[in-house]
């Protein structure tokens, strides 16, 4: 028998079922390696890595290479800000899957790997060549969830329980309630998502610019009926919604907008703990915030994930642009951490 081989292909095609069952199987099953996520969201240059032995699938890695210098970055990587990716392996089969990825990544060539919003327990480091820099670039809060809501709620600080009651209580009173959306009527919806957004953030706005992809991935996984759009609101009018994946037994927050009318305040605090209520409910194992450290986000959990950069090079092009992409990288962070520093500062010099 033949031995197992890599296709460098632009598309899952047959392979469709069998890649979702090892998304279901990774150690951290993430909505942004789902077959229907990278076919609407991925960008141009695609190459879905499969290991196969026969008509079986042992593994893959979805990538997309981009000029100049061959640039090879995770599929979707951007400003979509995809995350917990990973080298996807059969069970008993990674040795095989790692080394048929190296010997692709290794070939003959010019090319700098720049790899975000990876796993920080990734395999995909062993395929790399030459050396790999191990950059942390963030956090991705989330919280086990256990076998009922009120199980969940005791886990918080009372104050802010106590907070998130009041504030329930005083948005009930004014009509609005939490409904669900699912299905064909999701895509009515993300025009209310995109118009919020825009009212929200304006130009500021790093998601509005990719809409369009995030619109094609998010609606394509209506077929599996693993995206939901959480809303509070009355009749026709929406005052805080969320966009959410339901995978493999997690349930990953993604985009949200609100009225930012001081009437409406806390509605995102509330429609968040009526999405954790409903998944404990249903019996869901855990709630992903994703990446990003914002304050509200440590009331609801203090658990998070690291997530990394890899920035490898092969080739003499490559590595120098390797140690070129650390420095700029490094740079920014350092520049990031300065203008916390500094507003802290000022923050303390006005209490």
């Amino acid at each position: 028998m033949a031995p197992p081989s890599l296709l460098d292909v632009p598309g899952l095609n047959g392979w469709t079922a069998q890649w979702d069952q090892l998304v279901d199987s990774s150690p951290l099953p993430t909505p942004f390696l789902r077959s229907w996520w990278l076919t609407g969201a991925g960008g141009p240059g695609r190459h879905f890595l499969l290991v196969v032995d026969g008509a079986r699938l042992l593994g893959g890695l979805p990538l997309e290479q981009r000029h100049p210098l061959l640039s090879v970055r995770m599929m979707g990587d951007g400003s979509l800000c995809p995350d917990h990716l990973d080298l996807l392996a059969t069970p008993g089969h990674e040795a095989t899957v790692i080394g048929l990825v190296r010997d692709w990544l290794c070939r003959p060539g010019q090319r700098l790997l720049d790899l975000n919003g990876i796993r920080a327990e990734s395999r995909l480091i062993d395929a790399l060549p030459g050396r790999v820099r191990r950059q942390p670039i963030a956090v991705a809060p989330y919280a086990p969830l256990p076998g009922s809501p009120e199980a969940y709620r005791a886990t918080l600080p009372a104050q802010f329980r106590k907070n998130l009651r009041v504030a329930a209580k005083r948005l009930a009173a004014e009509g609005v309630a939490h409904q669900k959306i699912r299905g064909r009527a999701v895509l009515q919806r993300l025009g209310i998502l995109r118009e919020l957004h825009q009212s929200q953030w304006g130009s500021r706005s790093n998601f509005l610019p990719v809409f369009d992809r995030f619109a094609a991935g998010f609606v394509a996984g209506c077929t599996a009926d693993e995206v939901v759009v959480h809303e509070l609101g009355h009749d026709d009018l929406v005052v805080a919604t969320v966009t959410a994946f339901e995978v493999a037994g997690r349930v990953s927050l993604y985009q949200s907008a609100r009225l930012t009318d001081r009437r409406w305040r806390d509605a995102t605090n509330v429609l968040l703990a009526a999405i954790i209520d409903d998944a404990c409910a249903r019996g869901f194992q855990e709630v992903d915030f994703l990446r990003g450290d914002e304050p509200y986000k440590g009331r609801f959990t203090r658990d998070h994930r690291e997530m990394l950069r890899l920035v490898a090079g092969q080739g003499m092009a490559g590595r120098l642009g390797g140690v070129s992409q650390a420095a700029t990288f490094q740079a920014r962070q350092t520049a990031v951490q300065c203008v916390r520093f500094g507003r802290s500062t000022v923050a303390r010099w006005k209490t």
